[in-house]
């Protein structure tokens, strides 16, 4: 009976080692989808669409912002960049740089990962890392 139990404990240490080591991985994927998302819609004038790829708490600041539906705020916004150069994620939160333009920041929601900021710049030697055109 000790040899089962050692030969399991063997069999599934592996495992659990692959699974320890993913905890402070995120799914950088879902987290480029999402800035993707958000600038192909901008291309494409689409701000219904453009709008969903936000939190709600970014949605909600823009709209208090821009002092108009999010639909029309977002699509006021100058954002530059497609497709995802670089995405550093870890656990729920990633910056997504796109080639030829933006950072992006999203976060995993249980809707899925959605846009915090968007349209930041770098801004060196100040108090805030980056500006950004929409943020919550």
């Amino acid at each position: 009976m000790k040899t089962l139990a050692n030969m399991a404990f063997l069999f599934l240490l592996p495992l659990l080692a692959v699974a320890v080591a993913g905890c402070g991985a995120a799914d950088s994927t879902g987290a480029s989808a999402a800035a993707e998302r958000l600038y192909a819609a901008y291309t494409e004038r689409d701000g219904a669409t453009a709008c969903e790829t936000l939190t709600e708490a970014t949605r909600e600041q823009l709209v208090e912002d821009e002092q108009m539906p999010c639909e029309e705020a977002v699509l006021s916004l100058k954002l530059t960049g497609e497709k995802a150069a670089d995405t550093s994620a870890f656990i729920t939160e990633a910056k997504v740089d796109l080639d030829g333009g933006d950072s992006v920041f999203v976060e995993e929601t249980p809707d899925g990962w959605r846009v915090s900021a968007a349209g930041c710049e770098p801004v060196p030697d100040q108090e805030a890392p980056y500006e950004c055109e929409v943020e919550s």
